[in-house]
């Protein structure tokens, strides 16, 4: 599992969450009014494998924290994500990238990382 986090210089969840839905695909969403849960499955054929794709949104103060997951990669035939689960990171961080360009709201990317499945 590779696991992103970004915090958003913003309080306005609403427009962040309303963006990710318009700009990608989601096949489950929780809101609340301080934190939201995003999450689809993907089918990756050149692996044979699907992969559970996550993001959690939550309110603090006067940011957003938002924690990117993506997980079960390479659960096919050979056992290979290919970096499916770190391009499900890198495809939500240019999605941010154009939010941040968009809305003029400041995006810092805090860390990457890898967490084994126990």
């Amino acid at each position: 599992m590779k696991i992103g986090k970004f915090k958003l210089i913003t309080s306005d969840l609403d427009k962040i969450i309303n963006y990710l839905v318009e700009n990608m695909s989601f096949d489950y969403e929780n809101h609340s009014a301080d934190m939201s849960v995003l999450a689809s499955e993907e089918y990756y054929f050149r692996n044979e494998s699907t992969q559970m794709n996550m993001i959690i949104a939550k309110k603090k103060d006067s940011f957003i924290m938002l924690d990117v997951m993506g997980g079960a990669g390479g659960t096919g035939i050979f056992n290979i994500s290919w970096g499916s689960e770190k391009g499900y990171i890198k495809t939500v961080s240019k999605v941010l990238a154009n939010f941040s360009e968009e809305f003029e709201i400041e995006i810092i990317r805090i860390e990457e990382t890898d967490e084994k499945p126990q």
